[in-house]
């Protein structure tokens, strides 16, 4: 059971052609918004933070031969979602298709190495579900990191804000910086243009921080 967290309930979207025994097994977490419809792009979106490809092994197969494969995972790996590719099925399964498991291996390798899009094993929808939810959650666990150190005074909108994590990972770049005092930083200056813009004596007063941190921060922002 996946474990809810202020992060859920989390939004996902499944496309209306993916068998119900999915949705069901997905039904069946705690905290989750479900909605089926016809996605242009992956068969599952988590939050627009994931889109999940999936495929059973037979899939996998007749979308290679009819050329549908190398298009789908081609606009995958261009979107600006990350995305992962989920082929369902066990090993028996690949002697009941045209291929060698040799030849398959080749493309799983081109979709991973050539594509930069993770392939995921799963013996079946239990299993599935279980790897796009950890999936999910391993792709957010930065930002939960980021906020655990960050004031609970900031208030955002969206449940995880990527620019936030940009901020920073931009800040705690400097040396001395950190992403503790990084997160002090954008709490009292709201943003990186006034962080570098600060007067030295605003600077100096978040808890800390020293001169010698000030100059440093000064030197590589001006020469």
């Amino acid at each position: 059971m996946i474990k809810s967290s202020y992060f859920y309930p989390l939004e996902v979207l499944i496309d209306d052609r993916e068998p119900l025994a999915v949705e069901k097994e997905l039904l069946s977490k705690n905290n989750l918004l479900l909605r089926r419809k016809r996605l242009d792009l992956g068969d599952y979106i988590f939050d627009n933070d994931l889109i999940v490809e999936r495929k059973t092994i037979l899939d996998f197969c007749t979308s290679i031969k009819d050329g549908r494969l190398f298009k789908q995972i081609s606009r995958l790996a261009n979107s600006k979602i990350p995305g992962i590719l989920i082929l369902e099925g066990r090993q028996k399964d690949f002697k009941k298709t045209d291929f060698s498991l040799s030849a398959i291996q080749g493309i799983m390798i081109s979709i991973s190495l050539g594509f930069k899009i993770p392939i995921l094993r799963s013996k079946g929808i239990e299993e599935t579900v279980s790897i796009m939810l950890q999936g999910y959650k391993q792709l957010t666990k930065e930002s939960i990191e980021v906020k655990r150190v960050y004031s609970p005074k900031l208030r955002y909108r969206k449940r995880k804000d990527q620019l936030l994590i940009y901020k920073v990972h931009v800040l705690e770049g400097f040396p001395g910086i950190g992403s503790e005092r990084a997160s002090l930083l954008l709490e009292k200056f709201q943003t990186l243009d006034r962080v570098f813009q600060s007067p030295k004596e605003e600077f100096l007063e978040l808890k800390g921080i020293g001169i010698k941190t000030w100059e440093l921060f000064q030197d590589i922002l001006r020469k």
